[in-house]
């Protein structure tokens, strides 16, 4: 029985009580940005895996589960944490299949019954008992590596992208976009930031880079349209890549998307790994969250004084496959057709649904 199919596991008290604290320092800001969130996944997970009594890949399998189910149900727009999960996920499920694997080539079974066997092995946990948290931890240390070393590594990649003479265009404030436009600085290219739905923060990081040597014109994203025909190219982080090939993005962000597809212009989209999210078509959830008023309009405009004014803000954007050229992962460069195949590489197929 995989562990998809079998009841949800009851966790213990003291887990329950490390999950509502993650839960409390995202929604009151103490944590923030995905790639903190993604460490703290990750600790939490270690935490939990380390303490645990009964530590068989079954068991281990439905702890993680029902973490990655309380941690979804709790923040569903937080796409990252439940990312980790499924990655924590394959790893016991590689290291309980290295363990049958060695005790079936011990076992000397026939080459027939290896190849009969393959396809069971792979979608089902079977009854081993091998105590699975030290060989785990190797997992859980390298995923943090890889998501500590994530910005970097698509950073690196910047002067292969960015070249001299170039007009890049940009929008609102973004980390990682900063740093790897930094990084690109060398090129003498020049940049335009249309501001975000946070004016100040888009305002900060212009100058930011300017003060690092990038030519930077700020224009409000109503003018986006109109400048679009003279950019060369679109740089834009994603809040989650879908293996489709469609992003969630900042508000505002689908029309710096539509309007690049109208002018044919590329659009570069970065993405680290522990942001590809398993998922086609079910958008509802994450595309109707709303955000507070104020970050789409001001209390202070005469207009909000009125009874009769609704402001509905949607925390983020969706900009189907045909608005990507290519994603910029830790990997390298990737078409939106080949999210699939690397989706498919990162998670078990059984995991895709927590």
């Amino acid at each position: 029985m995989t562990p998809s199919k079998c009841p949800v596991k009851e966790l213990d008290e003291k887990y329950v009580k490390l999950i509502g604290k993650f839960v409390s320092d995202i929604r009151n800001g103490k944590l923030r940005g995905t790639n903190n969130i993604a460490l703290a996944m990750v600790t939490l997970l270690e935490t939990i895996i380390t303490d645990s009594q009964n530590a068989t890949a079954f068991e281990l399998c439905g702890t993680v589960r029902a973490v990655g189910r309380h941690v979804s149900s709790a923040l569903p727009h937080e796409l990252v944490a439940a990312n980790v999960a499924r990655r924590v996920l394959r790893a016991i499920r590689d290291e309980n299949r290295a363990h049958a694997n060695q005790s079936i080539e011990g076992s000397g079974e026939s080459l027939q019954r290896l190849v009969l066997a393959a396809g069971s092995r792979r979608a089902t946990l079977g009854a081993a008992q091998h105590d699975l948290r030290e060989p785990l931890r190797d997992h859980i240390a390298e995923l943090r590596g890889e998501i500590e070393s994530s910005i970097s590594s698509i950073c690196s990649q910047a002067r292969e992208h960015v070249h001299a003479d170039e007009l890049i265009l940009t929008c609102g404030g973004s980390v990682v976009a900063e740093r790897f436009l930094r990084a690109a600085a060398p090129r003498n290219y020049k940049l335009i930031l249309a501001t975000g739905p946070d004016t100040t923060q888009s305002h900060a990081m212009a100058n930011r880079l300017s003060a690092a040597g990038v030519p930077v014109t700020v224009i409000g994203s109503e003018a986006i349209y109109a400048v679009m025909s003279r950019v060369n190219k679109v740089i834009i982080s994603v809040k989650a890549a879908l293996s489709g090939g469609a992003v969630f993005v900042a508000p505002g962000m689908h029309a710096v998307t539509q309007a690049a597809k109208h002018f044919s212009v590329p659009v570069l989209a970065l993405a680290p790994l522990y942001k590809l999210y398993p998922g086609h078509g079910n958008y509802a959830t994450m595309v109707n969250g709303l955000a507070a008023p104020h970050t789409a309009i001001s209390y202070d405009r005469p207009e909000t004084a009125s009874a009769n004014v609704h402001v509905f803000a949607p925390q983020y954007d969706f900009a189907p496959p045909d608005h990507v050229t290519l994603f910029i992962t830790n990997l390298g460069g990737s078409s939106p057709s080949y999210m699939y195949r690397m989706v498919s590489e990162l998670y078990d197929p059984n995991d895709n649904c927590l």
